[in-house]
């Protein structure tokens, strides 16, 4: 990029930086896997072993709540942003959720389960409600993926957890959908990736200092 161009893209991004300041910073949740068994029919009749499954949603860093009781917070997920593909076939989320926000949330500070879960309860995990095509009947699903390695996350603080996990240092997941307590389909973990989305003001922060880098 030639110099009168890259400083118009820095001025422009300064604007957006200004802009951004004032709005929340969102965090895109993405989650990757592989189906290990299905028996739910619907629009996932017939979806097999091994396909691709992938689950993603946004929170507000800035919007969260504390238990009182355990090492956890919770932040609310973004209804809206919520996608979820199961071997091509969309999963969506009920908006609004019958008992009440569904939480993404961390866990830190107690060994046994120190992890991230998907929850309706920003203690335990307790499932959140989804739809699935073609099925007229509310579904639940389950997410928990925790650490064997004692205290991975430096923090409650979901920025510190920004990066990608794979299945190293698993102690146990659990993906699922089903109803009243018993799967109809389970997912194989293989990773979670917590990033700012880009128009949000940590990445645009990122994009600055590379701006104030150049200029330098």
């Amino acid at each position: 990029m030639s110099t009168p161009f890259r400083r118009i893209a820095c001025g422009i991004l300064s604007a957006a930086l200004g802009a951004a300041a004032a709005s929340a910073d969102i965090i895109r949740v993405q989650v990757a896997g592989t189906v290990d068994f299905n028996v739910i029919g619907g629009g996932m009749a017939g979806v097999t072993p091994g396909a691709p499954v992938t689950m993603a949603f946004d929170v507000d860093s800035t919007n969260f709540v504390d238990s009182p009781n355990f090492p956890t917070r919770g932040y609310p997920i973004l209804l809206s942003s919520w996608a979820m593909n199961v071997a091509g076939v969309n999963v969506p989320i009920r908006n609004p959720q019958p008992a009440g926000a569904a939480y993404f949330v961390l866990r830190n500070n107690d060994p046994a389960v120190d992890g991230f879960l998907i929850s309706s309860n920003i203690e335990f995990p307790v499932p959140i409600t989804v739809n699935i095509p073609g099925l007229a009947p509310d579904h639940e699903l389950d997410f928990l993926r925790t650490f064997n390695d004692g205290t991975p996350l430096p923090s409650l603080d979901i920025l510190d957890a920004l990066g990608a996990y794979g299945t190293e240092n698993l102690s146990s997941f659990n993906w699922t959908i089903g109803r009243f307590g018993n799967p109809g389909a389970a997912y194989s973990y293989e990773s979670i990736t917590i990033t700012p989305e880009p128009g949000s003001f940590i990445g645009l922060a990122a994009l600055g200092l590379a701006c104030t880098l150049r200029r330098r």
